[in-house]
């Protein structure tokens, strides 16, 4: 859900907002309102400042306490006529009705009415009473209700990351369905072709049964994957997602096509492909996604403007891919960068399905940064030798 937040609440950690939250409290309120009670000599007024505003410094981490403690306070301060316990009453409740369930933020809105009735008691008139006590009123509702608001969009934000990440993982399903299935037409095929020749030719047909080997061991261990993410729900069911002329999901070798039709739509890009990288098929197409959606984003947010897609080798068995651009005036350094359609989030749950890493953000000097880092091959599915993939093309030419 990185994309639905604003920059800085993905770089601000708790604890920045505790720092705020204390200094808010502490200095700008308590000790802002509480001096010039001090200095006249009113100390009472001054301990109800501080009593009403001192909790507030930890309203994210005890909200519900938090609000309970600051309502007794105020309290006492509206008996005594202090004003300044009208805005801390209305920090907490915002809190509570932010963060904590429904039913918490009910209760503490009707408590927080019933103690700001006490300010208007002790005054002359029911007119001058009504004065405070509704301006405490409109305060208090309208913090409660941005509360709640702020609570409904973060869980709209939430439902709508979940089922992008359902999508994603049926999609990804299906890409592991076709690598599954190519896997057993090769075997099939190096089955056969061990079968003809196992009299004639011995050593071929050794061979050709290491490298199905081979091949059904990485057929299983992308099979554990496709396992890992067959967990989504009937209404995401839709037509079978295939490359033209019906065969399996494309991988690294389809990338090149990628970046063409973006240089077709407009854009520039800089291609930098390690022909000579191999990974396994799920690998292969989770990059080959990555990049795609990453090269989508570009054009619907930054234009037709330069940009650069790097896959390489990185650390020993690992693959790199980055996709970067220069911004453009559609949305320069845009931080919600695929957040219509949390592409993002797709990305993230297909890099993390591999054991892999994806960060994405917008850049020092403008544009923005896609980089993933994946193994090439699953733990359990080393890749193949050099032999073996000699061997194997030796074998899949057939009798000679």
């Amino acid at each position: 859900m990185d994309e639905e937040r604003s920059p800085i609440e993905r770089r601000w950690r708790p604890g920045h907002w505790l720092a705020v939250d204390v200094a808010v409290a502490v200095l700008l309120f308590g000790v802002g309102l509480a001096w010039p009670a001090l200095l006249d000599g009113r100390f009472a007024v001054a301990a109800v400042i501080f009593a009403v505003w001192l909790p507030v410094a930890a309203r994210r981490l005890w909200p519900w306490p938090v609000l309970g403690v600051v309502l007794a306070a105020a309290a006492v301060g509206a008996l005594m006529k202090v004003g300044e316990t009208y805005l801390a009453s209305a920090l907490a409740l915002y809190t509570v009705a932010s963060l904590e369930s429904r039913r918490r933020a009910v209760v503490g809105l009707v408590a927080a009415l019933a103690v700001m009735v006490l300010h208007g008691v002790g005054w002359p008139t029911w007119e001058e009473a009504a004065l405070p006590v509704a301006f405490a009123w409109l305060l208090g509702g309208f913090s409660w209700s941005l509360g709640v608001a702020a609570r409904e969009q973060r869980g709209r934000a939430a439902l709508r990351a979940r089922r992008a990440v359902a999508e994603e993982r049926l999609r990804i399903a299906r890409d592991l369905h076709d690598s599954v299935a190519h896997s057993m037409s090769l075997i099939t095929t190096r089955a056969a072709i061990a079968n003809h020749l196992a009299e004639s030719r011995p050593d071929e047909t050794r061979r050709a049964l290491t490298l199905i080997e081979e091949t059904g061991h990485a057929a299983l261990a992308e099979m554990r994957h496709l396992l890992g993410v067959l967990r989504v729900g009937p209404e995401a069911d839709g037509p079978e997602e295939r490359a033209p002329g019906g065969d399996p999901a494309p991988g690294l070798g389809a990338i090149a096509g990628l970046v063409a039709a973006a240089r077709a739509g407009g854009a520039e890009v800089e291609a930098h492909l390690d022909e000579e990288l191999t990974v396994s098929d799920g690998v292969g197409m989770a990059v080959y996604r990555i990049v795609q959606e990453s090269l989508t984003n570009v054009m619907k947010h930054a234009g037709p403007v330069r940009c650069r897609v790097e896959v390489a080798r990185g650390d020993p068995g690992e693959v790199v891919v980055t996709v970067a651009d220069e911004g453009g005036p559609a949305l320069p350094a845009s931080p919600g960068r695929g957040g219509g359609g949390h592409g993002l989030a797709g990305m993230r749950e297909r890099a993390a399905l591999y054991g892999g890493t994806l960060s994405a953000g917008p850049r020092p000097g403008g544009g923005f940064l896609v980089e993933a880092r994946l193994p090439a091959w699953p733990r359990d599915a080393p890749p193949p030798s050099a032999q073996t993939e000699e061997s194997g093309r030796g074998a899949s030419g057939g009798p000679r």
